[in-house]
């Protein structure tokens, strides 16, 4: 298979929290701890998107329950949470991960919230297919990807 020019590039994170943290410890520092931690770090190595999805389990529980309504029995992630770092290539990616407030900061403020053992991380590109209500009509080629 051809290989794709890509940009930009999307890395997600499925994050679950560390042991003997609860649900709500774990969402507030996400959110008010690291975040802006990731924030100035980011923004620094010209990281196009930082996105935060929380997941809590009586949410998950919910949609579950709407799903098994329809007869359907979905496959609910087990996650608290699911990061999403846009960045405009890989080059970007790697500097910002070569930084060393990332090893010295970033990182061992991971270790204070996060099940780092469990974390799973995925890199792609995102489709945009409905965006407020439009239908978004997009190929590789309308993208500017070869293929």
């Amino acid at each position: 298979m051809a290989q794709l020019t890509l940009s930009p590039v999307q890395v997600t994170v499925f994050i679950k929290r560390k042991p003997g943290m609860s649900e709500e410890e774990f969402h507030k520092y996400w959110t008010e701890v690291h975040a802006p931690l990731v924030e100035e770090w980011l923004a620094k190595h010209g990281g196009l998107r930082y996105v935060q999805h929380h997941t809590p389990s009586w949410l998950r529980q919910q949609v579950s329950a709407a799903w098994a309504e329809l007869g359907a029995s979905p496959n609910m992630a087990d996650y608290d949470g699911i990061g999403e770092v846009t960045v405009r290539n890989i080059q970007d990616l790697k500097t910002a991960l070569e930084d060393l407030y990332y090893r010295d900061r970033v990182v061992p403020d991971q270790l204070a919230f996060m099940d780092t053992n469990s974390t799973i991380l995925s890199a792609g590109w995102a489709e945009v297919k409905v965006d407020n209500g439009s239908v978004i009509r997009t190929t590789l080629q309308t993208r500017g990807f070869w293929v």
